[in-house]
């Protein structure tokens, strides 16, 4: 069984619901599996906690029977975050001090809804730094996701990360541009979601000596590796939830009627179908009319929701499945 339960993380119930196998550690006690331990750094905002520790524990399980995956889930800054969200990592997160006393073999640094520009405001920025400085010398890979993999390049080599015209949402088509073990078994083309303010374009992550491995020609780069640094980065987002962006596009639409953004947003791009995209049309028809936001009808999340699709999560899953196999092939425990 490939995932251990090894605490009371709401995530492995919630996974194991879905037919994904998960096991006690009773279960694999004297297994002659090979074992791999896994870090996660969850970083996201306090109301996608639950969701991304879900997300991140379906991929890392989709490995399979060969090897049992250990994931040891931590957080940063938490006197910042919320009485529930505390809450959540004081009862089933590791602290971080426990994961480096551990022998860790890779480590997973999710995205994060920044605050500041300046990424180095961050309440947990020299947090972050010390997370990175251990794992330089303590685990064989570490894979980044979106801002994450805007920290590590500015951390390590200095590259800014550049301010996009508008925001980059949507799901999108992505070529195959290098050949990679990372790759084993994919083909052209990769469709995944993006979300993102900020980008890295390839030239400034190939000036620093990694490779591009996935790029689009209207989202820019998805995946990309530095091989002797021992990173993988991605700016899209494998571990999506088929209903994340539209989880995303509501808030969106709750900051415009709560005038903390002042235009309505747009639709993500190539992610709702055309009936879909009928109701959120009419919906925002709606929202004008209305005399005020206490006049504003519920948003149609239930009409939506149950047509929505992943057609990413395959990709991504083969993707984790590769990385997971070259940790096991270079040595897990």
């Amino acid at each position: 069984m490939p995932l251990v339960a090894h605490t009371d993380l709401p995530a492995f119930d919630r996974i194991r619901d879905e037919g994904v196998s998960v096991a006690h550690p009773d279960e694999v006690a004297g297994s002659e599996l090979p074992e791999i331990h896994v870090g996660l750094l969850n970083l996201m905002p306090d109301l996608a906690l639950r969701a991304t520790d879900r997300q991140f524990a379906r991929l890392v399980a989709s490995y399979g029977e060969s090897a049992n995956i250990w994931l040891h889930v931590f957080g940063l800054g938490v006197d910042s975050r919320g009485s529930a969200a505390r809450e959540h990592i004081d009862n089933h997160y590791e602290t971080f001090e426990e994961v480096r006393s551990r022998h860790i073999d890779a480590l997973i640094v999710t995205g994060a809804n920044p605050m500041y520009v300046d990424m180095t405001r961050e309440a947990f920025w020299p947090e972050l730094v010390d997370v990175f400085e251990w794992a330089d010398h303590s685990v064989a890979s570490t894979l980044c996701s979106c801002w994450a993999t805007h920290a590590v390049f500015k951390i390590y080599w200095g590259v800014e990360r550049v301010r996009l015209p508008e925001k980059m949402w949507g799901v999108y088509s992505h070529d195959l541009v290098a050949s990679h073990p990372l790759l084993s078994g994919l083909e052209s083309p990769v469709i995944a979601p993006h979300s993102h303010f900020f980008d890295l374009a390839s030239e400034p992550i190939e000036s620093v000596g990694a490779a591009v491995l996935m790029r689009s020609d209207e989202a820019g780069v998805h995946m990309a590796v530095h091989d002797e640094a021992g990173f993988v980065f991605f700016q899209g987002h494998p571990e999506y939830d088929a209903i994340s962006l539209l989880k995303e596009y509501k808030r969106e639409v709750w900051r415009y009627l709560t005038d903390q953004r002042e235009t309505y947003p747009p639709l993500p791009d190539h992610y709702f179908d055309e009936l879909a995209i009928e109701r959120l049309t009419a919906y925002r028809a709606e929202v004008d009319r209305a005399p005020g936001p206490a006049s504003v009808p519920e948003f149609p999340e239930s009409q939506i929701a149950g047509d929505l699709g992943s057609p990413w999560r395959h990709a991504g899953q083969i993707i984790y499945r590769n990385w997971l196999r070259g940790l096991e092939t270079s040595g897990g425990h």
